[in-house]
């Protein structure tokens, strides 16, 4: 299956020129088309008779060339004609150099919900090429794979299992209120509405869903261990999350992981510490190569259930602060956590990590007593 993208750019200088090349030969199955923004009219005809799969806008579109709009104006222009059905609803990517961006974009946080992501020219499409093309695939082919759900939607329970992919069985330990999202919804929604919340809620939020990282640190592990990736294809594969998206991000269903550990490791897992879980993992498996994971300081503990979102580390809860984020998170959400060491370490201001707002008089109370 070809996947082909337009690109529109007002600037076709030679970084610019060679990014749809760059892009395409990281996938066989993708195509970028590069192209100078037409008039307002002219541009929404040309994506009304064409078919591209996906679209990527450079932020300003109107200084080189005879475009009269930016990427926000087109962008809110295509998916209202998408909500009416006049137009076909597709990925929507803004890419431009950091100086545009935080001009621009990082200050009007109106229109961020029209884009399902933001790249830079420089540090994304071209020095990180390869997952780039993998997030643009998985864009369209989840962009699709929405709207043929759409298309078969009956009642509340089908319309489940054909989006998350899941059993009857498997779909009711999820939180009834993330499930009512999909399944209460007074008519459909559009399929970039679909989109963004799986994108957002779920498959970039930890909650239902968990990373590679996460899994690890749960499971006690260092995510780099020998035996890791074995133990994923051969026990954790069936675990995965199979719906829109999964072709760009790996995640794994958290209540069907824990279903698989108590039924084979016959154990809590939050009960037990790194090496202990690790121990156990090895002899239900026969896996080996299992290293348990180490705390990121000497006096934390072991129990891990996190990541510290600083230094990328598995943390237990015991040793974890709440850090601030821009929305509360949903229900079904895991808060977003840093290391009481994170919290005291000048690099978090600087990577945009602040303490919750909850947590400031104890983490004031740290800074006094030296993190004791």
């Amino acid at each position: 299956m070809s996947i082909k993208y337009l690109y529109l750019d007002d600037e076709i200088e030679e970084l610019t020129r060679h990014i749809p090349e760059l892009l395409s030969s990281e996938d066989d199955e993708l195509e970028i088309d590069l192209k100078l923004p037409k008039s307002f009219g002219e541009e929404i005809q040309r994506l009304r008779s064409s078919e591209y799969d996906g679209l990527i806008l450079d932020l300003r579109l109107d200084v080189k060339s005879e475009a009269e709009y930016r990427a926000f104006t087109l962008a809110q222009e295509l998916r209202t004609r998408a909500t009416e059905g006049t137009l076909t609803d597709i990925p929507i990517v803004v890419c431009s150099t950091d100086a545009k961006l935080k001009k621009s974009y990082n200050k009007d946080g109106t229109g961020h919900d029209l884009f399902d992501s933001k790249y830079l020219k420089e540090e994304d499409l071209v020095d990180n090429s390869e997952v780039v093309a993998k997030e643009l695939v998985a864009f369209a082919k989840g962009y699709k794979h929405i709207a043929e759900i759409k298309a078969k939607m009956g009642g509340r329970g089908p319309q489940l299992k054909q989006m998350f992919q899941l059993s009857a069985e498997e779909l009711k330990p999820l939180d009834v209120r993330l499930t009512e999202h999909f399944g209460e919804v007074t008519g459909r929604l559009p399929v970039h509405e679909y989109a963004r919340f799986i994108l957002r809620e779920m498959i970039w939020t930890s909650g239902p869903l968990i990373d590679r990282k996460v899994l690890a640190a749960r499971l006690g592990l260092k995510d780099d261990s020998p035996g890791f990736n074995e133990l994923i294809e051969t026990k954790f594969n069936q675990l995965k999350y199979k719906g829109p998206f999964h072709e760009g991000w790996d995640r794994w269903w958290w209540h069907l992981v824990d279903q698989w550990w108590r039924k084979t490791c016959k154990s809590n897992l939050a009960f037990l510490d790194a090496q202990e879980r690790a121990s156990q993992l090895t002899s239900a498996t026969n896996i080996n190569g299992l290293n348990a994971a180490e705390p990121l300081d000497r006096e934390y503990a072991t129990k891990f259930w996190t990541i510290c979102a600083l230094y990328q580390l598995p943390l237990d809860p015991i040793d974890a602060i709440r850090a601030e984020t821009k929305n509360e998170p949903l229900p079904w959400q895991d808060n977003l956590s840093m290391s009481i060491k994170a919290a005291l370490d000048v690099e978090s201001k600087a990577n945009n990590l602040f303490p919750h707002q909850l947590e400031k008089e104890r983490v004031n109370e740290l800074k006094t007593t030296g993190g004791e």
